[in-house]
C-alpha cells in the first residue's frame, strides 16, 4: 500500500478537492487542466483530482487528458492523493442502458487513478441497502488489483442512503480486504445531525480519506471549515485518536462560485490558512 504520511502536529495535512475553484460566477466550470496550475500557483501541492467532470457530456477526459495530468503534476511538483469518480444521484432509478453508462464511467475513472498512483479513490454508495452496495461495489475491486490505491466508499446525506458509520463499516468489512475503505464526508455527516466524534471512532482503522466541508446542518454548502457550525477542533481531535493517515481534503467547491475573479487568490490563500490550523491543533 502507497505510503500515506501520518497526521500530527507538525505536519501540515491540507489537500484539496480541484473543484475548490471550478465553479464561476457566469454558471461556466473550469476543467482540472485549467484549475491545477491555479491551485499550484496559490500554493496548493497536494490534489484530490476531481473527476466528476466526466459527467460533462462535453467531457473529453481520455489518455491524452492523462498524459497532461501527469505532465502538470511534473511541472508544479503536485502529488495526486486522491480522486472522485462520476457518480448517478439514484443509480437504480436509471435504465439499463443509463446504468451502464454510469458504470461505464466509473470503471474509467477508477482505472486512470490506479494509472495515476492515486492512494484514495473516493466513490458514492448507491442509494440501496448494504448488502446491495457490497454486491455493486464488488464488480470494481478488480480494477485496484496490483495496485496501492483504495477504493474510498463515502458517507451520503440522505435519510434513504449509506449515511452512517456503521453502514459504512458493514460494507467495507464485507469487501475483500487491501483495496476498500470509507471516506468521512463531514459536511454529509453533519447534515444528518449525526456526531462526528463518534463516527470517525466507528470508522477507524478503516478511514483513509476524508471531504472537508462546513455546512449550517441544512444544506450541503460545501464551505470552508468555521464557515458553518461543525466543532472542528472536535473532528481533529477524534481523527488523531483513530490515528488517521490521509489527508484533510477540502471539497468546498461552492464557497468561491459567487466570488469575482479579483478575490478568488485571497480566498485560497485563506483556504490554505485553515488548512494550516486544523493540521496544527492538538
Amino acid at each position: 500500500m502507497r505510503s500515506m504520511a501520518t497526521l500530527t502536529t507538525s505536519t501540515d495535512r491540507t489537500a484539496t478537492s480541484t473543484n475548490l475553484i471550478s465553479f464561476l460566477p457566469d454558471g461556466s466550470k473550469r476543467t482540472m487542466l485549467e484549475v491545477i496550475p491555479l491551485l499550484a500557483r496559490y500554493g496548493y501541492r497536494r490534489l484530490d483530482l476531481n473527476f466528476c467532470e466526466m459527467m460533462n457530456p462535453s467531457s473529453r477526459i481520455d489518455g491524452h487528458y492523462i498524459a497532461r495530468l501527469k505532465e502538470l503534476r511534473e511541472a508544479h511538483g503536485l502529488d495526486y492523493v486522491q480522486s472522485h469518480v462520476p457518480y448517478p444521484r439514484d443509480h437504480l432509478a436509471l435504465d439499463e442502458d443509463g446504468r451502464e453508462r454510469f458504470d461505464s464511467l466509473i470503471a474509467r475513472a477508477i482505472t486512470y487513478s490506479v494509472e495515476l498512483g492515486i492512494p484514495a479513490i473516493v466513490i458514492h454508495p448507491i442509494k440501496a441497502s448494504v448488502e446491495e452496495n457490497v454486491a455493486y461495489l464488488s464488480r470494481f475491486l478488480p480494477l485496484l488489483e496490483g495496485s496501492a490505491s483504495i477504493l474510498a466508499v463515502e458517507n451520503m446525506e440522505g435519510a434513504d442512503e449509506i449515511s452512517t458509520a456503521d453502514e459504512l463499516c458493514a460494507i467495507v468489512d464485507a469487501l475483500p480486504q487491501g483495496h476498500i475503505g470509507a471516506c468521512l464526508d463531514t459536511g454529509h455527516a453533519h447534515m444528518r445531525g449525526l456526531d462526528l466524534r463518534e463516527q470517525i471512532g466507528k470508522l477507524s482503522h478503516r478511514l483513509v480519506a476524508t471531504h472537508i466541508a462546513d455546512n449550517h446542518g441544512t444544506s450541503d454548502e460545501h464551505n470552508l471549515p468555521f464557515f458553518g457550525t461543525i466543532d472542528w477542533p472536535e473532528v481533529v481531535k477524534a481523527l488523531h485518536e483513530v490515528g488517521y493517515k490521509g489527508w484533510l481534503t477540502y471539497e468546498c467547491m461552492f464557497f468561491t462560485r459567487h466570488l469575482p475573479r479579483e478575490l478568488e487568490a485571497d480566498v485560497v490563500a485563506l483556504s490554505l490558512k485553515i488548512g494550516s490550523y486544523l493540521s496544527h491543533l492538538s
